[in-house]
């Protein structure tokens, strides 16, 4: 065994909840080597915190809310971390921003690593990382990240284990026993969980499947499904786009439980008892995806390629575009280029995320 110390790496891990159980194959690679690696992990939400602390991947999760911080105090907050003479930064695929470039550039660890785009290839400023990986737009955005942490073992990312990571913690697996026993959901057959929503930033929402149709797929699902019940996850963020969902379920909301503002932990604890999940494109998703349960996943403007849940039974619904998709990883928000006003999700077919469901739900 090597007597240096291992060396500190801080991985900026600032974007949603999605992004970060996309690193945690990358993340995990490290953390599996502490006498060569101590990791320091800084997140900018509550949810990636918590994400990220169940994961034990490190005891060092530090939360900064940029958000909400003034200029002067975000750079208050990255010299102080440049005084901690960190030996490397990673800024993760997916997570590449020009503000988080000149973040890291600020901290100035002796190594940076960062991607380059294959749009925006030099307003993001990736130069003012020493190692520049360019996006290869063939790979998931797992398959990328493991591009960083093989860089740093020194080996293949082929040689890496890809399985996402989501710690079952018993003490959540009791707390979602409780749960679904207090919901008269225990002997739930099919239990159905489902997100209508997504994280909001950059317009965001407008990449969601409209949340009459998720009402309507409850009616129709229940009718083809007399035993089915549904758990509507919630988060600080959905109670507008849950109450329309409910609004537009009618009759078949007595078969619908809301899931509301619980911890991450216990979310996918819940998540694990679903026999389906279905969503748009999400950190819930992805959540579903690392606990290996069915994922129905609505794509739109992203890219399915990069981000389709990975390693899990999954169907993508999507009405195929020739605009679609149109999203890039970049510092813009997301807009409509074809001035269709998103009709590759908001005239997406009932029809056809039932003909998906079913299909999944027949599959043992």
């Amino acid at each position: 065994m090597s007597s240096q110390s291992p060396q500190r790496v801080l991985v900026f891990c600032l974007s949603g909840l999605g992004d970060a159980i996309l690193a945690s194959p990358a993340l995990a690679a490290l953390a599996a080597c502490p006498d060569r690696f101590q990791l320091t992990l800084l997140t900018m939400f509550g949810s990636v915190t918590e994400y990220l602390r169940d994961q034990l991947f490190t005891s060092d999760v530090r939360l900064a809310r940029l958000l909400g911080m003034s200029k002067l105090a975000i750079f208050r907050c990255a010299w102080s971390l440049r005084r901690e003479r960190f030996d490397v930064s990673v800024i993760p695929y997916g997570m590449n921003r020009l503000g988080y470039n000149v973040f890291s550039h600020v901290v100035n660890a002796r190594q940076r690593i960062g991607f380059r785009y294959q749009r925006q290839r030099i307003i993001n400023a990736p130069g003012l990382n020493q190692i520049v990986l360019d996006e290869n737009p063939t790979l998931h955005a797992v398959e990328e990240n493991l591009r960083w942490a093989a860089h740093l073992l020194g080996t293949s990312p082929q040689a890496l284990p890809t399985l996402l990571h989501y710690r079952n913690d018993a003490d959540a697996e009791t707390a979602a026993s409780n749960y679904l026993r207090q919901h008269d959901l225990a002997e739930a057959t099919p239990l159905i969980g489902l997100h209508a929503a997504c994280n909001s930033l950059k317009n965001h929402h407008r990449r969601c499947w409209p949340a009459f149709q998720f009402g309507a797929f409850i009616q129709q699902l229940r009718t083809a499904h007399p035993d089915a019940r549904f758990l509507l996850f919630e988060g600080p963020t959905d109670v507008e786009i849950n109450s329309a969902v409910l609004a537009a379920t009618g009759p078949a909301t007595d078969v619908v439980t809301v899931a509301k503002m619980l911890p991450m932990r216990v979310v996918a604890a819940l998540i694990r008892r679903c026999h389906l999940f279905v969503s748009n494109d999400s950190g819930l998703m992805h959540t579903a995806a690392a606990c290996q349960v069915p994922c129905l996943a609505i794509f739109g403007p992203t890219n399915p390629t990069w981000v389709h849940p990975w390693h899990t039974k999954h169907r993508i619904v999507s009405r195929h575009l020739p605009c679609s998709p149109c999203f890039y990883y970049s510092s813009r928000s997301l807009t409509c280029p074809a001035h269709l006003d998103y009709a590759c999700v908001r005239d997406l077919p009932l029809a056809d995320v039932l003909a998906a469901a079913e299909e999944l739900l027949a599959r043992p």
